[in-house]
């Protein structure tokens, strides 16, 4: 697929290793990637800046994932959200039921998975913002 270019991610993660292991891979398909390990500071981003993407883990002084996903959503509608979890995929379904999530990763963040939920996330913006004829 050819690389996007020029979209904004955001990355929500208290842990720098999984920071780092992201960015990497959106940095290779030429995302701006910016990241906070801070809930309020994420949530305060995504009020000044709209961003397509949001890939949600674990936060400093934050109650869960979930939770922040769910302000996430409420706070930017249209932004996108992979979630990172090792929990097994039936259970982040039922607790992110609703929120319309991409899916999740889990905290290893392999490569395949994270670049099938990014392939997905591109092939939705693309036909999103098809020109009109």
């Amino acid at each position: 697929m050819e690389k996007q270019g020029n979209i904004q991610a955001l990355v929500v993660e208290k842990d720098q290793t999984v920071v780092e292991s992201i960015e990497l891979i959106l940095k290779e398909k030429s995302y701006i990637v910016n990241s906070s390990s801070n809930e309020d500071e994420a949530l305060d981003r995504l009020r000044k800046t709209p961003y397509p993407l949001a890939i949600v883990g674990d936060a400093k002084e934050a109650s869960s994932t979930f939770e922040i996903m769910r302000k996430i959503v409420m706070t930017s509608p249209m932004t996108s959200i992979i979630l990172i979890s090792d929990l097994p995929t039936r259970e982040v379904d039922e607790r992110a039921e609703g929120y319309g999530i991409l899916g999740h990763v889990n905290r290893s963040i392999p490569s395949k998975d994270l670049n099938l939920l990014i392939e997905h996330f591109e092939k939705i913006s693309e036909s999103v913002y098809l020109p009109k004829t």
